[in-house]
């Protein structure tokens, strides 16, 4: 029989019986699969090539056994955005949970794990950066001074599973798209020097749907009841939402040009700068991000309390006491342009 006779003939699905169409072969170590029985295998399996006739066909009769318990399979809570971890709770302690990318993960048969089989949980961020350039007037594209970024961000979950046979780990992928952000301020020209995505709510956003997963996951390796258990959300998503009104509120001031009512560093108005009688609370303290706050840390991206005298450019060393005004320290340093941060608490 010549290479294209081969090529033609006919084969058998050594797994259901059926005959497979052209293209449509899926090669075992012992035998050949078709694209439909290759289709009901668990999508976290990746040694089709390597197993055998007997190792495909148990696999699809446990597939056939996990459909059935996932008629009453209940989540009791939902973590994701691209691909979601459904958790099923039991006394409010993590039981068993399903990772798909549809919400009707039940057609999709995914597969149920217990949580007591998952051995590790590690977050990935995998990040880059890109240059911004703009083009001069001998049509040249040449970077800005000082330099600036667009910097990605891809938020993973990878899990470890022990006790199965099919597959031992999870790549859970967190984030529909990229996440990009900017060296520059949102609302302004202002050029951020020391780049902090925390600074930025998306990025805080996914960060603590990660954490919730992880938090989620080690209450279930160590059976116990996780505080946010039942909310049937993520609990970290939630609370951000609710606690940006009250910090918009507490950052309110009037333009003394216009008399609009504004909440961030320039007015809606008339783009008149925010006063710097404005910047300071009596009943609190201001972060460098310019959230007013009570406690110990800011509510906004989590910076320790400080008072001026803290302060020490971490560029120049400029010294807070130096600042004639009485409203506490700016966001950007009045020697050199840096903008504050953590790094510069004395």
């Amino acid at each position: 029989m010549g290479f294209l006779d081969k090529l033609f003939a006919k084969k058998i699905c050594d797994i259901c019986g059926g005959e497979i169409g052209f293209l449509g072969n899926k090669k075992l170590e012992d035998g050949n699969c078709c694209k439909d029985c290759a289709k009901k295998l668990s999508p976290w399996f990746d040694e089709r090539r390597h197993s055998t006739i007997e190792q495909i066909k148990s696999q699809l009769a446990y597939r056939e056994q996990n459909a059935k318990e996932l008629e009453g399979f209940s989540a009791d809570v939902v973590i994701g955005d691209y691909y979601k971890m459904f958790v099923e709770l039991k006394d409010g302690v993590p039981y068993r949970f399903v990772v798909s990318g549809s919400d009707d993960f039940k057609a999709q048969n995914a597969d149920i794990i217990m949580f007591k089989n998952v051995s590790s949980c590690d977050l990935k961020i995998r990040d880059s950066r890109t240059e911004q350039k703009y083009t001069n007037d001998k049509n040249e594209r040449v970077s800005y001074n000082p330099p600036r970024y667009e910097y990605h961000y891809d938020f993973y979950i990878e899990l470890g599973i022990a006790n199965t046979p099919w597959f031992d780990d999870i790549n859970l992928r967190i984030n529909r798209s990229t996440l990009t952000l900017e060296t520059v301020s949102r609302g302004n020209s202002i050029f951020i020097k020391d780049f902090d995505p925390m600074l930025y709510p998306e990025y805080r956003e996914l960060k603590a749907m990660c954490d919730e997963i992880c938090n989620y996951v080690s209450c279930g390796q160590n059976g116990i009841v996780c505080s946010s258990a039942g909310n049937n959300a993520n609990p970290q998503t939630v609370e951000t939402v609710q606690e940006q009104p009250a910090v918009a509120v507490a950052n309110t001031w009037k333009c003394e040009s216009c008399g609009s009512e504004n909440t961030g560093k320039f007015c809606e108005g008339c783009g008149a700068p925010k006063p710097a009688s404005a910047t300071a609370s009596a009943s609190g303290w201001k972060c460098f991000c310019g959230t007013v706050n009570e406690g110990k840390f800011c509510q906004s991206c989590g910076t320790p309390k400080f008072a001026p005298e803290d302060i020490e450019c971490s560029n120049c060393s400029w010294t807070a006491d130096t600042w004639h005004e009485d409203v506490g320290v700016p966001a950007m340093c009045p020697n050199c342009g840096k903008e504050f941060n953590s790094d510069d608490i004395s």
